[in-house]
């Protein structure tokens, strides 16, 4: 007779990496909250591109479920011609400085947005609009892949994405901030600061002089796991943390809740995020 085996105890469970629909995400972000929460989540930080937290940060209630909001970002960004991706998080609300930095940064998305739809030759009627202009909601590559279908330039948003507005376009006009300039940006404001989603080639090959110029953790806890150890390894390796999150947008088909990191795991980014109160945690 087989012996079960007894369940372990992992402590709190979180997420550091998702969009709402300010972004290129499908839930509005109090939705998207409240899903988090209820699949039991101790935190959550919804990092929507280039874009304040819509939400803020601090403990919420969704009737008897608790989760606290952690403030991040995920930044677009270049380097050696290759698009990456930032996020940045703070323990506590996000300092004025750099909200006004990253809002700058929405706003230039929107202009950014307008540009890629002339040189894809777009109706004028494609444009970005008043939300996105004012700094409250990111224009990305996937409104510009959607606008593509609409205009019938592409039959999905895969040929969308393959032919017209991918990071390979040679017509998309480039990002204009280095991965080393916001880092430098985000580490001056006091943010807590990891590479999103990295090749393991490119990790492998940028990892020690991003670690050099403060870069604090790589993402290695993602849905995808074949490349889970090597990341982890090579960021101890460099001396940095790690951060895990789903990059769920509410377009795939799992749930918000269903890929979730335990925060004990995460170590230096538990730490430095206090990423559970463990007063006000409640298990699921």
């Amino acid at each position: 007779m087989r012996r079960r085996r007894r369940a372990v105890d992992v402590g709190p469970k979180v997420d550091l990496h998702c969009h709402s629909d300010s972004s290129d995400g499908r839930l509005p972000a109090e939705a998207l909250a409240e899903a988090a929460a209820r699949a039991g989540l101790a935190a959550l930080a919804i990092t929507d591109h280039d874009l304040v937290p819509v939400l803020g940060h601090g403990d919420r209630q969704f009737g008897a479920s608790h989760i606290r909001l952690i403030a991040g970002v995920e930044l677009s960004t270049m380097h050696e011609g290759k698009e990456l991706h930032l996020l940045v998080y703070f323990p506590d609300a996000m300092p004025t400085e750099y909200a006004d930095w990253v809002r700058a940064r929405t706003v230039w998305r929107a202009h950014w947005f307008d540009e890629c739809a002339r040189a894809l030759g777009l109706d004028d009627g494609i444009r970005a609009d008043r939300a996105a202009m004012e700094g409250r909601r990111t224009l990305t590559r996937v409104h510009l892949a959607r606008a593509v279908v609409e205009q019938g330039v592409a039959p999905n948003l895969r040929a969308a994405f393959n032919e017209h507005v991918g990071h390979s376009s040679t017509v998309i006009p480039p990002l204009n901030v280095s991965f080393l300039d916001a880092l430098t940006v985000a580490k001056d404001c006091g943010g807590w600061t990891s590479w999103a989603h990295p090749p393991p080639r490119h990790a492998e090959q940028w990892a020690q002089r991003f670690s050099a110029a403060g870069l604090d953790a790589l993402e290695s806890h993602r849905p995808v796991k074949s490349a889970r150890n090597r990341l982890a390894s090579l960021a101890h390796k460099n001396g940095m943390g790690i951060t895990g999150g789903s990059d769920w947008h509410g377009w795939e088909k799992r749930k918000m809740g269903s890929f979730r990191v335990p925060a004990r795991a995460l170590h230096k980014t538990d730490r430095a995020l206090r990423l559970v109160n463990e007063t006000a945690c409640r298990e699921p």
